[in-house]
């Protein structure tokens, strides 16, 4: 994971809130400081802020960083990521080069390493997700890394029903759901993304711990042998 505080020039250097890069996944993710109102954040999120939203999604974490970076069309791109000593199309490094600069705003970021994180933040990252269980009925189980879980309605906390129309009409679809990355919400896919915070704010306690139910379906598995031996096959055959 990389780690860029986003700042603001304009106000004394200002911290706003930090934007994390997983490499893995190739995926941004932003957590805004919650102090921050719709006029002191990024206006690409001002909107999110104004709904009272400090963990943005990698869609706009994405876009964001678009605007601070080299265009993927720029005529004479390669020419350019050769100057600069890049092989490819990398966003996390351009973004790096550029400290985030752009035309529209005084904003830039700098990387720092984790133990850096304000924290604040670092609490949020401790509450992230760290697996989720679908059930009956849209119906989700979600764990958290402080011990905390939620039981969600996933129909009661979808605003936007058309992005989500599909999951909330097939169960089969629905079983699909996965922990995002870095554990900051749970998704489909990365437009159909669910964040922690949200997750947090709108479920209820399940009074079930995830270490149970961790051990509750681990009691329930066979291995190998035991396969071969239910049905009465070879193990190249399992």
């Amino acid at each position: 994971m990389t780690v860029f505080e986003i700042r603001n020039k304009a106000e004394k250097r200002k911290l706003l809130g930090y934007l994390f890069y997983y490499e893995k996944s190739k995926r941004f993710f932003t957590r805004l400081l919650d102090e921050l109102d719709e006029w002191s954040a990024p206006f690409i999120f001002s909107g999110h802020v104004k709904r009272g939203e400090y963990d943005i999604d990698s869609v706009w974490s994405r876009k964001f960083v678009e605007q601070r970076i080299i265009p993927y069309e720029r005529q004479n791109l390669g020419s350019i990521l050769k100057e600069n000593g890049l092989k490819s199309y990398d966003e996390c490094k351009l973004l790096q080069l550029s400290n985030g600069r752009c035309a529209q705003d005084e904003l830039y970021v700098v990387r720092v390493s984790e133990k850096d994180i304000i924290p604040k933040i670092q609490n949020r990252l401790n509450q992230s997700v760290i697996d989720v269980m679908s059930l009956k009925g849209f119906r989700a189980l979600v764990f958290f890394k402080d011990g905390v879980n939620r039981l969600v309605d996933i129909r009661e906390i979808c605003e936007d029903k058309r992005t989500f129309g599909k999951i909330l009409r097939e169960e089969e679809t629905f079983k699909k759901a996965k922990v995002s990355p870095g554990g900051n919400g749970i998704e489909w896919d990365e437009e159909r993304f669910i964040s922690c915070e949200k997750i947090r704010k709108s479920g209820m306690e399940s009074g079930i711990c995830y270490e149970d139910s961790n051990g509750f379906m681990i009691e329930r598995l066979i291995d190998t042998a035991q396969t071969m031996r239910l049905l009465n096959c070879s193990r190249q055959y399992v």
